[in-house]
This record gives C-alpha cells, sequence and structure tokens, in this order.
C-alpha cells in the first residue's frame, strides 16, 4: 500500500530550486511509508466489495509526526448489514492491539459510515457538522486500507454531486471553469472548524487547547489552501486542458475533471504553485520551511507533550514550544497570503473573484 520513493515531485524539485533542506518534511514521508506499510499488513486480507477501511489526517498527508493520532471509519456503501457492526469491533480491537492512537472522543471518527448521507446530504438541514467533515476529509486527506472499491466509488459519487450540480460550472459563458459548488463546501468546512475550536475551548474547559490551536494555524489551514489552489486548477493547470474542454463540449461530461480532482495532493500542490506560477522565493521560504519546522516541533516528544498539557495562560507564556509554534505560524501564514493575494496575478483574481465573495 505504501508509496515507492517520491522522485522529482514538485517538492523535491522546489526543495532542490530553493536550496532548501526540508529534514522534517522528509522524514514524515518516510514514517508515513512505513506506518502505511503497518496499516496494509493488518488489513490486507480484507476484501469485502461494499466497504473499505479509511484512514484520515496525517497518515494520508503524508505527515506522520510522534504520537500522530489515527482517525478512521469504516465505510459502507451497499446495504446494511449486521456484519458491519462486528467488522467495526474487529478493527477497534486490531489497532488497539498494535497501540495506535485511537481518535478522538467527537464521534466523527471510528465508527462506521453509511454513503448515502455524505453523497446525498450536501448542504441543507441533513448536513451534519460531522457529515462535512467526513465528505470533505475524504476527498482532501484519505487513504483506503486494503480493498478500495468502496472507497473509490463514494469518492467518485462525491465529486460527481458537486459538479454535475454545479450549473455555473457546466453552463458558464465564459472560459472560466471553476467548481465553485466544491470550492464554496470547502470554505465552509474551513470556516465550520475555526468556528468549532472555539466551541470545544469552551466545552473541553481548554482541554488540548494549545495542540489544537496548532494545527488549527497550520495542517488545517494547509489542507484548505491545497483543496483551494486545486479547486483554481482546475482553470490553470494545463494537464486538466482536456477536462475543462469535455464541460463545455455536447453532453457536458464531467468524468474527467473528476479524475482530475481524484488527485490528494496537500503540499505537493502548494510546491507546484510556486513552480509554475510567479510565486516570490521568499514566499514558498515562508511556507515550506516554516511548515518542515512545525513538524519537527511535532515529531519531539517533549514539545508535542508540553502542547498537548498546556491549558491556561500562564502555561502558554512559560511553554517554549508554543511560542515555537507561533513563531513558524506568523510567516506561513503570511506566505499563503502572497501565494493567493501577492505575488501571482492569475491566483489573485481567482482569490477575489471566487474565493473571497
Amino acid at each position: 500500500m505504501s508509496l515507492p520513493p517520491v522522485t522529482n515531485s514538485n517538492l523535491d524539485l522546489l526543495e532542490a530550486r530553493l536550496g532548501a533542506n526540508w529534514a522534517a518534511i522528509r522524514k514524515a514521508r518516510g514514517d508515513s511509508a512505513i506506518r502505511r506499510d503497518e496499516l496494509d499488513e493488518l488489513f490486507r486480507t480484507r476484501n469485502s466489495p461494499d466497504t473499505s477501511v479509511v484512514v484520515f489526517g496525517s497518515v494520508a498527508r503524508m505527515e506522520v509526526t510522534s504520537s500522530s493520532d489515527l482517525d478512521w471509519i469504516l465505510l459502507i456503501d451497499g446495504s446494511s448489514i449486521p456484519e458491519h457492526e462486528i467488522q467495526q469491533g474487529e478493527i477497534q480491537s486490531t489497532l488497539l492491539s498494535k497501540d495506535l492512537v485511537a481518535p478522538g472522543t467527537s464521534g466523527v471518527f471510528g465508527k462506521m459510515v453509511g454513503s448515502h448521507s455524505i453523497i446525498h446530504h450536501i448542504g441543507g438541514e441533513d448536513d451534519l457538522n460531522s457529515n462535512t467533515t467526513r465528505r470533505v476529509l475524504l476527498l482532501l486527506e484519505s487513504l483506503p486500507i486494503g480493498n478500495r472499491e468502496a472507497y473509490d466509488r463514494v469518492r467518485r459519487q462525491i465529486l460527481r454531486r458537486y459538479l454535475e450540480d454545479d450549473r455555473g460550472l457546466l453552463y458558464s459563458s465564459g472560459d472560466v471553469r471553476i467548481p465553485r459548488f466544491l470550492l464554496n463546501d470547502l470554505t465552509r468546512y474551513w470556516r465550520t472548524i475555526t468556528v468549532d475550536f472555539v466551541y470545544k475551548q469552551v466545552a473541553e474547559s481548554d482541554k488540548k487547547w494549545a495542540l489544537r490551536n496548532a494545527k488549527l494555524r497550520m495542517s488545517r489551514k494547509l489542507i484548505f489552501a491545497a483543496g483551494m489552489l486545486h479547486c483554481f486548477f482546475c482553470h490553470l493547470d494545463a494537464s486538466a486542458e482536456q477536462a475543462r474542454e469535455a464541460l463545455k463540449a455536447p453532453g457536458r461530461d464531467v468524468s474527467l475533471l473528476t479524475a482530475y480532482l481524484e488527485q490528494q495532493l496537500s503540499l505537493e500542490i502548494l510546491a507546484k504553485a510556486c513552480i509554475q506560477q510567479t510565486i516570490e522565493t521568499k514566499t514558498a521560504h515562508d511556507i515550506f520551511d516554516n511548515y518542515d519546522r512545525f513538524l519537527g516541533i511535532l515529531d519531539d516528544p517533549n514539545k508535542r507533550d508540553e502542547l498537548t498539557k498546556a491549558r491556561t495562560h500562564e502555561d502558554l507564556r512559560d511553554s517554549k514550544a508554543w511560542n515555537e509554534v507561533r513563531e513558524v505560524s506568523r510567516p506561513f501564514h503570511d506566505g499563503l497570503v502572497a501565494l493567493f493575494l501577492n505575488d501571482d496575478k492569475e491566483l489573485k483574481e481567482l482569490t477575489m473573484k471566487y474565493g473571497v465573495f
């Protein structure tokens, strides 16, 4: 299941071009490949075509660090049967037996989830925060373990909904083809987790506040930026040209654009933007140098433990790890602002027209 060593990826090319040394990013990719192999070994015998074990977060993004948790679901795409509950219990037991860190207590992960609500409840009263979270993360940072048939079907159908229900995408008289229905839902998800962060701060009495805040400033912001770029690249990327033309032709075929959007890129697509668009060297350094430092902080057991335990303002004031997070998150944020709004004319115009209003 693990990917072969990445050679000549956009990330590698950008690192070489900048003369940078992103050791923490490389280490996280290596550790992620090991973790993927471990998970594949645990679930390689699962062959049910109507279910897939799906993991999220750092494993899917290739950013595993020490004490990374493991968010997962048993994705069901078929008739509901009693055996699914048995499978859920077996997955829990298997992961716990290997001391893999369990999902949080939010109830979003660590359970069986049917495909119907994920595909059909996009917006409206039935699209609960948990449903939105699973759907968006299935697209942006997920990985099937073992049999992937159900996983691939569900992701493809989600994307079909976003594209086929987007009349502006299919019938616009202009040349720009941005999947706004999808982009708006990604934006809604980002705003939802920022609001929920404050809710959890009160509801959970600041438990793990500093660690959650660090992830919000960095990894959560990263996946939103990557998702927004992916939508913009539907218009900008030369490799998506055939997909764009298929949308304009009779029949309005979305299959090529669906296949394009099925890719999950995270840091890769930010590196691609820095290479292909007119992006300043300082901007690329601000984004990637500081994300590398962030992964290094999370990979340090003492610093991660310090962030996990920090709960009061006094804890934060005296925490060296928290001060390091602040030091890296500010230029990282500034780098993203420059990427989308300052350096490149095309990205600025798309961000102002589609990403803001």
